[in-house]
């Protein structure tokens, strides 16, 4: 059953008439959007019985959305209203769901329904309130219960995918290909996921007449994953995978590894906020390409790792970080720590701080090829090099100022928005 708001009669940015000689005040409900993933423009042209504020800490209504992956392929949207100023303590929460064939056309328009039905609560208290309106879509007769709900693929979803690109000019060109296969199976009680994916790309350098270099680096993995619900903060599961790469010197190694996890948050809020512990045990057999450092061609190393996650979002921003330790039984100072991080934080009005990066210290680089790397190999990468650390950081800001009343859309010279 689905319920829609008629919104007739309604005027431009004028009805935000002045409430004094020295300040303006809203007729409108004052709403701070808070999700990144949705269409302003499509929701500005749309849903006009509201103002929207570029500043949280004025809105009426502060609306903050958070998305999920669900079994099907589609979305799991979270759609939380928290109330302020007069609004304080009235919060709702309301919750819709995308399928994996929903267009970007279909997705804003069920979000621009739920919207206003999340709104309209709060819109009746304000000028806006005489010309709201509520209409009803009588749904389809079913006659079967049962067969509105039996599913001919027991659950099971399969994504296939291939891609590839050419580039070129008179001295170079390079060639890239890249295949990938998922299925899946996702139900209350079990996470069931195997995926394939394999690249391969070929690169043609002329540096003189006498003189031409070519590069090619492949690679292919097969991965799979099996997570039993054991309650609603405990489970248990396994990762197995196959996997090759020409960079690392790898032919092939296998690694089975079963885990255990616990969130100390139930699973049922990871859209708001979640921190888990996971452990994991298992046994990784080597064939390498060429000789390693190590004079080896083949092994196998027994391997343990302990991972440690949060992920948190709120009206002030959001956070997430991970850290992990994996290290070899055999030889116990063949270790990997690596931490990885993100944050989005709203310090203050109009003043956003975000940054994200992760860093890497390594000591288990067991499968380097043995010998000195050439230059060809070093600066078009063919080759793994020893390092004890790795690191990336990306940072930045935002401050924005000025009117932080505007619904008005204006998309000349500016494209379609689709």
């Amino acid at each position: 059953m689905a319920f829609l708001f008629g919104i007739a009669g309604f005027g431009n940015a004028q009805s935000v008439a002045p409430a004094s000689t020295t300040s303006a005040v809203p007729a409108r409900l004052l709403v701070f959007l808070d999700c990144p993933m949705c269409d302003s423009e499509y929701l500005r042209q749309n849903v006009e019985f509201i103002e929207y504020v570029r500043d949280r800490t004025v809105a009426d209504v502060h609306v903050l959305v958070t998305t999920e992956g669900t079994g099907g392929g589609g979305a799991a949207w979270t759609v939380n209203f928290i109330g302020q100023n007069k609004f304080r303590d009235q919060g709702r929460k309301l919750n819709f769901t995308t399928p994996q064939t929903a267009t970007g056309d279909d997705r804003r328009k069920e979000f621009a329904r739920v919207f206003r039905i999340g709104l309209v609560g709060y819109a009746v208290e304000t000028s806006a309130a005489p010309e709201l309106d509520v209409t009803w879509k009588r749904p389809p007769q079913i006659t079967s219960r049962a067969a509105a709900t039996k599913d001919a693929w027991n659950f099971w979803v399969f994504r296939v995918g291939a891609s590839g690109n050419m580039s070129g000019e008179q001295s170079s060109n390079n060639r890239s290909l890249r295949f990938n296969f998922s299925a899946s199976r996702t139900t209350e009680a079990w996470k069931l996921n195997v995926s394939t994916f394999s690249s391969n790309n070929e690169s043609t350098f002329k540096v003189s007449d006498d003189l031409t270099i070519k590069s090619r680096t492949n690679s292919w993995n097969l991965n799979s994953l099996a997570v039993k619900s054991v309650n609603s903060k405990w489970s248990v599961g396994s990762r197995t995978s196959i996997n090759h790469s020409s960079f690392s010197n790898i032919d092939h190694a296998i690694n089975v590894s079963p885990a255990i996890e616990y969130d100390f948050f139930p699973y049922s809020e990871s859209s708001r906020r979640s921190l888990t512990l996971q452990y994991s045990a298992g046994m990784t057999s080597y064939n390498y390409r060429d000789l390693t450092i190590f004079d080896k061609l083949q092994e196998r190393v027994p391997n343990h790792a302990f991972n440690a996650s949060i992920g948190l979002r709120q009206p002030w921003g959001s956070v997430g970080g991970t850290a992990n330790f994996s290290q070899h039984l055999n030889h116990m100072d063949r270790q990997r720590i690596t931490f990885f991080g993100n944050t989005e934080v709203r310090l203050f009005k109009g003043f956003s701080f975000n940054v994200f990066g992760d860093y890497e210290r390594i000591s288990d680089q067991i499968g380097l090829k043995k010998g000195d790397a050439t230059s060809e190999e070093v600066l078009l990468r063919l080759r793994q090099l020893a390092t004890g650390y790795s690191y990336f950081v990306n940072f930045g800001f935002s401050y924005s100022f000025g009117s932080i009343f505007n619904s008005t859309v204006n998309p000349r010279f500016g494209g379609s928005g689709f």
